[in-house]
């Protein structure tokens, strides 16, 4: 199976490249390798946080019931006046 890969120039920190160096150079593999690994981990934590969001639609404070909203027949009354 052919995988076609893009190239691309990043411009790291020395700080990282160093980093990353290391990491390669620990685990064995190209620094290309452990570029990926890193960059899809941060993806799939960015992606988990976005879905933790939750939407809450605005309130209003509309004071006190001018009815017992558990009385049917008073509330019927309301509504019919």
């Amino acid at each position: 199976m052919f995988v076609r890969m893009k190239r691309t120039t990043l411009i790291l920190d020395d700080a990282i490249f160093r980093a990353v160096r290391r990491l390669a150079e620990r685990e064995g593999l190209h620094m290309s390798q452990v570029v990926n690994s890193l960059l899809g981990e941060g993806l799939q934590r960015r992606k988990g946080r976005e879905a933790d969001r939750h939407f809450e639609l605005p309130t209003y404070r509309m004071g006190r019931p001018r009815v017992n909203l558990g009385d049917r027949n008073a509330l019927e009354a309301l509504m019919d006046s």
